[in-house]
């Protein structure tokens, strides 16, 4: 199986187990228009924002519940397959296994490019936007350096051996599966 095709199958099994709470939840912090019916028109009125944008608007005043319409459910599908950027397909192919979807095939395709973590060497970080830091999904580092990180490397690195994270409080934040989603250096 393909791998954008494995991510769409995954992304789909996963929305049916979302509570109606977490879509609102995802949307509302992951799509900046959806909680902000002003910024969006200032945004189509600045120019910065399609004209069709008013029927989304008007779709989220008039339907009862704005997370079961099928313009959300592209948004989340979009969400929850963006959540498996630079995974591994052997991960992928045992979050499909785990969907009952009697798979038995390998997944292919090349993994999106990520950048390397300095901290865990996992390839988990994404290249961004200009003046935009990621954080490590595995270890909790964030890739600005030292300064947003109050931290040095040499710090994270030994916190990530002994804690699994660049400090005990950032526990609560990594992602569970990391170390099994995410290829490690070799």
């Amino acid at each position: 199986m393909d791998r954008e095709e494995a991510k769409k199958a995954i992304a789909a099994c996963e929305l049916k187990s979302l509570s109606d709470q977490d879509k609102l939840e995802i949307l509302e912090n992951n799509y900046w228009f959806f909680g902000d019916k002003e910024g969006i028109v200032n945004a189509i009125e600045n120019g910065c924002y399609p004209k069709i944008s008013y029927s989304f608007i008007e779709l989220i005043n008039n339907t009862p519940n704005p997370i079961l319409n099928e313009e959300s459910e592209v948004l989340l599908l979009d969400y929850l397959k963006r959540e498996l950027s630079f995974v591994s397909n052997s991960y992928l192919e045992l979050k499909l296994n785990n969907t009952g979807l009697n798979f038995d095939d390998k997944v292919t395709g090349e993994v999106e490019k990520a950048g390397l973590c300095p901290c865990c060497e996992y390839y988990s970080i994404g290249y961004g936007e200009d003046g935009l830091w990621d954080i490590c999904s595995v270890c909790f580092w964030e890739n600005g350096g030292d300064g947003p990180n109050h931290m040095t490397l040499k710090e994270a690195k030994l916190n990530f051996e002994k804690f699994g994270a660049v400090n005990a409080t950032s526990l609560d934040f990594i992602d569970k599966e990391g170390k099994i989603k995410y290829i490690k250096k070799a």
